[in-house]
């Protein structure tokens, strides 16, 4: 778990009953994560994607996130709550608890995806490109000097990596974290993720998902290979770890620059996608064209069209959470 959600969990009132509730709590946890979903899966998609937003709807009424049943509180939903009132602005917060409902859809839909691609049954599904020759543009980028592509954790993202190889053809490797094998995690869950990058990995023609705290050799030498490499652009700061400010979402925010620093080092470029559910098995991946990172207007111009994205919808921002953890840098030094 992060610091901050370490933080969220300090002065929680103990309860002699809240043991009681917790444990049915992660036996249902566990049950919907070992069988429920991967018997969702199996359906016929018709069936699957109709249960599977059954699944994201008791999920939002109850606030249910893995992250909060490993820490016993349900500190998700209190920080999305801060954060989409922030996004929605002040004259919108009767819409900020729909917008924190449609996060915990979003994040099941996800869940659920994960499962289609363990089955591989990617091929059932289908995927438009705006622009329609986003794929070719995307190899040749990497073709050059490798690419450094930057995504949210923003609707569909996770099957938009592996749209994104197969339309390619290009080797995309995805960096990843190993906070999912926390001990405090429900072993289902961390099943759950082990299954999820295995499987993103059978359609990434050779890439691998790599976790983040393996340290970032790996990383340089995959931008070496002239392959893609998929960062996600919304996390905040690790202890020790690189940082930055840049413009998003309403103003300068210090967030990591572990991409960033990447794409320095190694002369790769920089991209960005954002991956929308259109509904049923339809889906669009809106690209945004590489530039050099030594142009201080790239990144400008990535997260712009990133953030763009978020506040257009932004219930589909499933890390929503982390926006109080994206502090506004008004000063603009790291």
């Amino acid at each position: 778990m992060s610091q901050a959600e370490e933080h969220e969990n300090d002065g929680a009132t103990a309860d002699p009953r809240d043991g009681a509730w917790w444990r049915w709590v992660r036996r249902l946890h566990r049950l919907d994560y070992a069988h429920m979903l991967p018997g969702l899966a199996a359906l016929p998609l018709w069936l699957a994607y109709g249960l599977a937003a059954w699944r994201g709807q008791l999920n939002a009424w109850s606030g249910r996130d893995w992250r909060s049943v490993a820490l016993k509180t349900r500190h998700i939903r209190r920080l999305s709550l801060v954060a989409a009132k922030e996004l929605l602005g002040a004259q919108r917060h009767g819409s900020a608890s729909a917008c924190v409902a449609e996060r915990f859809r979003t994040e099941a839909r996800d869940e659920f995806e994960a499962w289609l691609m363990h089955r591989r049954r990617w091929a059932e599904l289908d995927c438009r490109f705006d622009p329609p020759d986003a794929p070719q543009r995307m190899l040749a980028a990497a073709r050059e000097r490798g690419l450094v592509l930057l995504t949210p954790h923003f609707d569909s993202f996770y099957l938009g990596i592996a749209f994104a190889a197969q339309a390619s053809g290009c080797t995309v490797n995805a960096m990843a974290s190993a906070v999912p094998n926390d001990p405090r995690v429900e072993p289902a869950v961390s099943a759950h993720f082990h299954a999820k990058y295995r499987a993103l990995e059978q359609a990434l023609n050779g890439g691998h998902v790599v976790n983040m705290e393996d340290g970032l050799r790996p990383f340089y030498r995959m931008l070496q290979r002239r392959e893609a490499l998929v960062v996600l652009a919304d996390a905040p700061v690790l202890e020790g770890g690189a940082a930055m400010v840049v413009d998003f979402l309403g103003g300068p925010r210090r967030m990591a620059g572990g991409a960033l620093r990447l794409a320095q080092r190694s002369g790769a470029p920089m991209a960005a996608f954002v991956c929308r559910h259109l509904g049923g098995c339809r889906y669009e991946l809106r690209w945004c064209d590489a530039g050099p990172v030594e142009d201080p207007a790239t990144l400008t111009r990535l997260y712009r069209f990133l953030g763009d994205a978020i506040e257009a919808e932004p219930g589909r921002w499933w890390a929503m959470d982390m926006l109080p953890n994206l502090p506004r840098n008004d000063g603009g030094q790291p």
